[in-house]
């Protein structure tokens, strides 16, 4: 499937999720509307499929979600220069879906947006957004990236991940439970996934 053809049914899809979303109540929250593009970030963090890559800004959060799952396999901490980024922090998107899909068809690189603080998780995982037009044929994935240097990837051997979570959890407090802050994230650490005594400081 072409680039442009992929694009469209994507697009297609995510205005989909927004209006589902809207219909079912989540468009609201304390009070406010969500703009498309808050809540298109608040659905991402709830595990709804977007073309919003989900990112942090501190390294110690990403070295974390390297390490988490799959302990028996290598992980990858993947970093995007910003040289190569468009968007940035601190700035309101209150943009429609079409317009901002619109204003990113200029560029040959991807946006990052500081998402607004709709969710806990969403501020202890210092959250950045990154996004682009959809590009076939890749060797990256399908996230513009126009420059090869723009990438940074370090591979995580399986057997260094148990001690990288202990540092990050002993010197960082960098653990499940601060980074999923909610309910849901409590509910989690404390599943059948998760070691007894997964959650306590040593």
């Amino acid at each position: 499937m072409s680039g442009d053809r992929l694009e469209w049914h994507i697009a297609c899809y995510e205005k989909g999720l927004l209006e589902r979303a809207r219909h079912r109540g989540f468009g609201r929250l304390d009070g406010r509307n969500l703009s498309d593009f808050e809540l298109l970030a608040r659905l991402q963090h709830h595990g709804a499929a977007t073309r919003l890559i989900d990112a942090s800004r501190s390294g110690l959060v990403g070295l974390y979600f390297a390490c988490s799952g799959n302990l028996d396999r290598a992980g990858m901490l993947f970093g995007i220069h910003s040289d190569h980024l468009g968007g940035g922090e601190g700035k309101l998107l209150d943009e429609t879906y079409e317009n901002e899909m619109k204003c990113i068809e200029k560029f040959n690189h991807p946006q990052t947006r500081e998402p607004t603080i709709v969710s806990a998780r969403i501020a202890a995982q210092h959250s950045q957004f990154i996004y682009s037009t959809i590009k076939a044929g890749l060797s990256h994935g399908s996230l513009a990236i126009d420059a090869p240097e723009a990438l940074l990837a370090i591979r995580i051997p399986a057997q260094g991940k148990q001690r990288h979570l202990a540092l990050l959890s002993a010197n960082f407090d960098i653990t499940h439970l601060s980074l999923f802050p909610d309910l849901d994230g409590f509910g989690s650490a404390y599943g059948p996934s998760h070691d007894l005594w997964a959650n306590e400081r040593g």
